[in-house]
């Protein structure tokens, strides 16, 4: 029964985390002469999820995920919850040996997971507009989400404490 409510609790997180990222995305920062979007976090917090725990995170909840970020971003909805979805497939066969890795590799993943994500959407939403969408903000919310990732992953395993080993004490 114990293990029931450990993984209830485990997809609750899950689904907080991400959602208050994607929120988080929502808001502008303000600064210039027009506002500057967020970097987008919930595609940050969505990997850091299918990377450390793979069976909450599953392709459904991606799509979910992908849904709820599109319609909070005003987005087509369906096309960043597709380019989520495929990415993921995409580079699900390369997560396990990223699990491992130290953070460079890691964030070295995430950028070519961000980068998919980012040109998918990008070639979706043009597609329903028919037309070359700009490709400069895409370029900048782009770059921000990959500088990001650090910070994201980092803060979430101290917090969680995914994928740390227990100190030892000294032995002299």
């Amino acid at each position: 029964m114990k293990a029931f409510w450990l993984s209830v609790l485990t997809v609750v997180l899950v689904l907080v985390t991400c959602i208050g990222a994607i929120l988080l995305s929502h808001v502008a920062l303000g600064v210039g002469p027009v506002s500057t979007p967020w970097p987008r976090l919930g595609v940050g917090v969505v990997f850091f999820w299918r990377l450390h725990r793979p069976g909450t995170m599953t392709v459904p909840l991606v799509f979910v995920m992908g849904l709820v970020q599109d319609l909070v971003l005003g987005d087509i909805p369906g096309a960043g919850a597709l380019s989520l979805v495929i990415a993921v497939l995409v580079l699900d066969r390369m997560m396990p040996m990223l699990r491992t890795m130290p953070l460079p590799w890691r964030w070295a993943g995430f950028g070519a997971f961000a980068v998919m994500v980012f040109a998918l959407e990008w070639v979706l939403t043009s597609g329903a507009h028919l037309s070359f969408q700009p490709l400069d903000l895409v370029l900048v919310q782009g770059a921000t989400t990959f500088l990001t990732y650090p910070l994201i992953s980092i803060s979430m395993r101290q917090v969680l404490r995914i994928g740390r080993t227990p100190r030892r004490g000294f032995q002299g």
